[in-house]
């Protein structure tokens, strides 16, 4: 199911977006209520904006958008203000966040690629990489009103009848040249997915991670019937059985996760010492 398309809002033709004393981050006009995030596209009535920079071409009359990425107008398609070259404006949609086709090509913040069996890609999950800690962060604004504004940070599974796909905000798209595309789905998270073989991290497969026990834990780890993972990483010195994940205050009042089992508590995957702890 793809996303639906928006109008632009409206922004007061007395803003200049050369007027360097305005700052979009912190201005409450660009400022969403019902999402809480900070408008990506957005008009004056003659110009499609893109944050703070004009659209290049774009036209207002038929300009959409879907989320702060991807949008189009009647003849052309864009991601983050920029034309997206050989994009289909007639048969483009915007499957998460994450992902956007025209069901020939499909494109990513990491570039373009062809899918291998085009007619059947779909995406797993909402494209979205959730931090445990969550994606909002309290922001005080230009009139001195402090607001939640959540962060959309694009990562994601896809896959077709042939093959599994993995992107990250940073990374192209990744070939899962391991994963069962049907047997494959996503935590939903951006980071974990598994089949009915193996558990993936990203691109990565977990060693000896059996996915018929194995559950996701809290801030990077999981765990199996018999073994503890860090991302990707086998923490091999963990027991399995005793094992969590609990957060502890630092001196500076900060809550940091740590992993802890019966014997000793680890930071990132790996063991500390009785001095460390």
């Amino acid at each position: 199911m793809s996303m639906p398309a928006k109008k632009p809002p409206f922004i007061s033709h007395n803003i200049d977006p050369d007027d360097l004393d305005w700052v979009i981050d912190t201005d409450p006009r660009f400022y969403l209520e019902d999402t809480q995030e900070i408008i990506g596209y957005w008009t004056n009535g003659k110009l499609v904006f893109y944050r703070d920079t004009p659209v290049k071409r774009a036209n207002p009359e038929t300009f959409v958008y879907y989320n702060s990425l991807f949008a189009k107008d009647d003849n052309r398609c864009y991601i983050a203000g920029r034309e997206l070259k050989r994009a289909d404006p007639s048969r483009f949609e915007v499957l998460n966040e994450c992902y956007a086709t025209d069901r020939r090509t499909v494109w990513t913040t990491g570039g373009s690629f062809e899918p291998a069996d085009a007619d059947n890609f779909e995406v797993c999950d909402a494209g979205v990489f959730l931090m445990d800690y969550g994606n909002d962060n309290c922001r005080e604004f230009d009139d001195g009103i402090k607001r939640t504004v959540r962060s959309i940070i694009p990562a994601g599974y896809a896959k077709d009848g042939r093959q599994v796909y993995y992107k990250n905000l940073h990374s192209e798209v990744e070939i899962l040249p391991e994963a069962d595309p049907t047997t494959f789905m996503s935590m939903n998270d951006g980071n974990f997915a598994k089949d009915g073989t193996h558990v993936f991290y990203e691109k990565n497969i977990l060693p000896k991670a059996n996915p018929a026990t194995w559950q996701k834990l809290q801030h990077f780890y999981s765990k199996d019937d018999k073994y503890v993972y860090h991302a990707y990483w086998l923490v091999s010195e963990a027991d399995c059985g005793s094992f969590e994940v609990v957060l502890l205050t630092s001196p500076e009042g900060w809550e940091l996760p740590y992993g802890k089992d019966k014997n000793r508590y680890y930071r990132y995957g790996e063991a500390m010492t009785e001095v460390e702890g």
